[in-house]
């Protein structure tokens, strides 16, 4: 409800819009880069496991892991604890990041709206 009533009601120009590109430099504020992320698995990896495209991201290296111990260790899963941790920790470091992206978007978009608040009143005064 937060995010609907800031995009939608209270601050539309200062709230990025879901499922969209950033509008801002990605190094923007990093004096020295930014670590690029890679994808591990590749696309023919991802296609021989299986995985639906839901699961084609960042983690996707750790998901076939998994999927493979389960596999090897069936009936007794529990055996790939290990890789299950590691894969829902990506995830969860994944999630972290996107929120994190998220949040510089915003935070970015409204400095943008004070900035140009700011030389609007300095114009007209």
């Amino acid at each position: 409800m937060g995010n609907y009533l800031s995009l939608y009601m209270t601050n539309p120009e200062g709230t990025p819009k879901p499922l969209t590109e950033p509008s801002f430099d990605a190094n923007m504020g990093f004096p020295n880069g930014r670590k690029q992320r890679v994808m591990i698995a590749t696309e023919q990896e991802m296609e021989a496991a299986k995985l639906p495209l839901a699961d084609r991201d960042y983690c996707a290296h750790k998901l076939i892991a998994y999927r493979a111990c389960r596999a090897d260790v069936w009936p007794w899963a529990y055996k790939c604890a290990h890789e299950k941790h590691d894969y829902l920790n990506c995830e969860y470091d994944d999630y972290i990041n996107r929120m994190k992206e998220y949040e510089r978007e915003k935070r970015l978009l409204q400095r943008k709206q004070r900035i140009e608040k700011k030389q609007a009143q300095e114009l007209h005064a």
